[in-house]
């Protein structure tokens, strides 16, 4: 048996893509998963594999056997996460270790044990990276060196881009400003804010915000997420934009 290893990837191997689960039946009928929630499988280059399935990673080696694909489980993750999920963990680990057949056909993913088939599709089909002009970008986090910094008990904050337009808040005040930008870097000028001189933890996300886009900023999107960081990406902004399939802001 082999590691199904780097040398093996490009069009019609598993390595170095993401996939979310689309559908999954048990002997032939639709099995539920947890509301909310999407079994996530990403294969790195090096042949190693995480999912998971809501709660827990799950964590192997793909191989190929006299030519057929699998996924070896080898260790988990043990956070409680409540009776749902950690049975949606244990129901994927079963299908892991017992799979009977594994197939990559273009972008899908298949998974079969026995009655059980989980059918997943490659990240950008199944969640496409959101657009940046047009989408509400909600501020989630402040970056300061290594930490995210939340600001839970704060306003809503967060910016639209249209064009080379771009409106937003703070979370107290509103602002408007242009922007310029190339393939990956996000440039802000024209910065006017109508403050309301908010204090304590307010203070601290506006001031946080407004330094952020007075320098510029490098842009990455994936799915519903756009990291904005500084020049010497020890600064920045995590944001998330609302997802019309109603899945919560982690799941895909």
């Amino acid at each position: 048996m082999t590691v199904y290893g780097p040398m093996i990837g490009g069009e019609g191997s598993p390595i170095g893509k993401t996939y979310l689960s689309v559908a999954a039946t048990e002997d032939g009928v639709e099995k539920e998963l947890v509301p909310g929630t999407r079994v996530r499988v990403t294969v790195r280059k090096n042949g190693i594999f995480v999912a998971r399935a809501g709660c827990n990673e799950l964590i192997g080696a793909i191989q190929v056997d006299d030519g057929v694909l699998r996924f070896e489980l080898q260790m988990q993750t043990q956070m409680g996460c409540g009776p749902e999920l950690e049975a949606q963990d244990d129901w994927l680990a079963e299908l892991l270790t017992h799979q009977s057949d594994c197939t990559v056909d273009g972008d899908t993913l298949t998974l079969t044990s026995g009655g059980t088939t989980l059918v997943l599709l490659e990240r950008s089909l199944a969640n496409p990276n959101f657009p940046l002009e047009g989408s509400t970008w909600n501020v989630e986090s402040v970056v300061r060196g290594e930490v995210f910094e939340h600001f839970p008990l704060v306003g809503a904050a967060g910016l639209i881009i249209n064009g080379t337009q771009v409106t937003g808040s703070t979370g107290s005040s509103s602002f408007t400003a242009t922007v310029s930008r190339d393939e990956s870097t996000l440039v802000f000028s024209e910065l006017t804010v109508v403050t309301t001189h908010p204090t304590g933890r307010a203070a601290d996300l506006e001031h946080a915000i407004l330094e952020n886009l007075r320098t510029p900023l490098t842009y990455a999107i994936e799915s519903n997420r756009m990291a904005l960081r500084g020049p010497t990406r020890k600064t920045g902004l995590n944001l998330v934009a609302v997802r019309p399939d109603g899945y919560p802001a982690g799941s895909g």
